[in-house]
């Protein structure tokens, strides 16, 4: 689909309006019944705005200066459907899939894929808005740096940030690997499929 027309998607045109169609419903019950306890991040045109807005609600409540924080992320092994509340700060992510990679859930951690298996639904992320400091990150080798995009294209134009505009953030992920393999390896977390 063409991007300079809508939102960005790399779905054929069937799927493309599904997904129109699901974009709209889940900011429609959102309207009508409050904020949802997970958020449906492929939903929005500009996700990046979503979670700058995220972090200003933490530092207008906490006086915390915004350029101080970052998110820690917290992987919650539940599926969208299963959440049954939202957490008191921060907010809960669903309908993520990783590619090059896979959660595994007895490891709690970042695994490789399953043969044949190159796109995995991925489990409800919890942000945690807090406080960076010396102590807040892990050291490489206890987690993946890993980057989110909203399609799996790895391309598109620079923004103000240096970032392509494909890309949304990045989240600390626990792997028992050194990320340098992920990397080499391309793995990524994505707000959609291709399909």
């Amino acid at each position: 689909m063409d991007n300079n027309i809508g939102f960005p998607s790399l779905k054929p045109l069937a799927s493309w309006v599904q997904d129109l169609v699901d974009r709209i419903e889940f900011i429609g019950g959102w309207v009508l019944n409050g904020p949802p306890v997970t958020f449906w991040v492929a939903a929005f045109f500009f996700p990046q705005g979503f979670m700058t807005a995220t972090m200003q609600t933490y530092a207008r409540a906490t006086g915390k200066p915004i350029d101080t924080l970052g998110f820690n992320t917290h992987v919650l092994e539940i599926m969208g459907p299963d959440v049954k509340e939202g957490p008191e700060i921060g907010v809960n992510l669903h309908g993520l899939y990783m590619q090059g990679s896979k959660w595994d859930y007895g490891k709690k951690c970042v695994e490789d894929s399953d043969p044949k298996a190159p796109l995995i639904e991925f489990p409800v992320i919890w942000l945690e808005p807090m406080e960076m400091g010396e102590d807040s990150a892990l050291s490489p080798s206890e987690n993946f740096e890993c980057p989110l995009y909203k399609t799996s294209a790895r391309k598109g134009e620079l923004s103000t940030t240096g970032h392509s505009t494909n890309f949304v953030l990045m989240l600390n992920l626990p792997s028992k690997i050194h990320q340098d393999y992920w990397i080499r390896r391309g793995a990524a977390l994505l707000c959609m499929t291709d399909e």
